[in-house]
């Protein structure tokens, strides 16, 4: 399979349709490596993708390729941005984020994912309610304000907000019935029905709610499949605290256990982060995970 990192210049001064869709197939590409390996293992190669999209951008083209071409560039910073994120380095995610969002002007739909993304980098740091005031932005498309509501959901939970946080879920629910998820754009595709359960899961445990939370994680847990590994991880470590606030040490330590295999397996400073917490939780129950980080290259 060839390098998704290898990119030929462009043939000439004047770009075409082609040129763009190679670039949306490579981001494409490196946002599956992004969900099974973690941001750790694909940020550079999408960075180093930024220098060719520059290329483009200096190139002539038809108003329709140009268009399109903001689009892509776009979303290149947008999963810059994000893998940035998932490695921790909250400046530079910030940074590709605002570059994502100078590029998407023309874009309503791309935009909107861009400040949800930005959303998650403030409640995964502790501000919930900075998270909120990018949850709470008006979407276009179903599908969009699924994601919105169900993010803004967590916000709440995480503010202990709970009534708030049922209410937002049930209005992910009720847009996400409505969604064409045939003719989703890539930046969206991972909110599907697996990833809808597995927020419910994760709401309903940042309520405390494990009679809702626990059934609905176990279900997720089972429908992701391996491209989405980093996802399903963050469902066991949620799953196990679950356990742990039961009193269910053995499930608690079977499941946590797995979390912290899993995690191994990742380059995602962001699943550490998250382990943390359900180690806590352990402690508290007078049991103990060891997470042995590797050390990669």
């Amino acid at each position: 399979m060839a390098d998704p990192a290898y990119f030929p210049p462009p043939h000439s001064a004047r770009i075409g349709m082609p040129d763009v869709e190679q670039l949306e197939a490579q981001t494409k590409a490196l946002r599956s490596v992004d969900y099974q390996f973690g941001g750790g293992v694909c940020r550079d190669a999408v960075v180093v993708r930024i220098y060719w999209a520059q290329q483009l951008l200096s190139a002539e083209a038809t108003d329709q390729v140009r268009r399109r071409l903001l689009s892509a560039v776009a979303d290149l910073h947008n999963l810059a941005g994000w893998t940035s994120f998932d490695c921790g380095q909250v400046g530079a995610a910030y940074h590709h984020f605002d570059r994502a969002l100078e590029f998407a002007r023309h874009d309503e739909e791309l935009t909107t994912n861009i400040v949800y993304r930005r959303g998650r980098v403030h409640l995964h740091h502790g501000a919930p309610g900075d998270a909120l005031a990018y949850f709470q932005r008006s979407a276009l498309s179903p599908l969009a304000a699924s994601i919105m509501h169900a993010n803004e959901a967590w916000a709440y939970a995480r503010q202990s907000r709970a009534a708030e946080a049922v209410r937002a879920l049930g209005k992910a629910q009720d847009a996400f019935e409505r969604a064409d998820h045939d003719h989703a754009p890539d930046w969206v595709r991972f909110h599907d029905e697996t990833d809808l359960t597995a927020m419910i899961g994760t709401v309903h445990a940042e309520l405390g709610d494990t009679r809702v939370a626990i059934p609905a994680l176990q279900r997720a847990i089972a429908e992701f499949g391996p491209t989405m590994a980093r996802s399903w991880t963050f469902c066991l470590i949620s799953l196990a605290s679950c356990h742990f606030l039961d009193g269910d040490i053995d499930a608690g330590l079977i499941v946590g256990n797995q979390a912290v295999t899993a995690a191994e397996g990742l380059r995602s400073e962001r699943v550490w982060d998250r382990i943390r917490p359900m180690e806590h939780l352990a402690a508290a129950r007078g049991v103990e995970l060891v997470a042995r980080r590797p050390c990669h290259e």
